[in-house]
């Protein structure tokens, strides 16, 4: 995926949690082979900031992510820790199961 399609279906993302006022979002990318390094940059320093203002409130990002790949963005460094986002206006965990994810996101 190029950086300016993945732009594109967030920026959709944004569109529909603006018309239903949704501030937590499940995005299930078992598909996904890892994180899209420059996206990710483009995330954490241009999109991420731009949630909050315009839903009002703490946002959260929950990615459902396949096992085996939840273990390689583990060590991937383009995936903030848990503690980076401690104190942002906006939160992102990685899952695996769907369960567990939405119960994070209902925290």
């Amino acid at each position: 995926i190029e950086l300016a399609e993945l732009q594109q279906g967030y920026y959709l993302l944004l569109e529909v949690a603006l018309a239903n006022e949704c501030r937590r979002w499940l995005l299930d990318v078992r598909r996904r082979q890892n994180t899209h390094q420059i996206g990710a940059s483009w995330m954490i320093s241009t999109f991420l900031p731009l949630l909050s203002p315009q839903l009002g409130g703490r946002i959260r990002l929950a990615y459902l992510m396949a096992p085996t790949y939840l273990r390689d963005a583990a060590a991937d460094a383009a995936f903030p820790t848990p503690a980076y986002f401690a104190d942002k206006p906006f939160m992102s965990e990685r899952f695996i199961e769907e369960n567990t994810a939405i119960t994070w996101l209902n925290a």
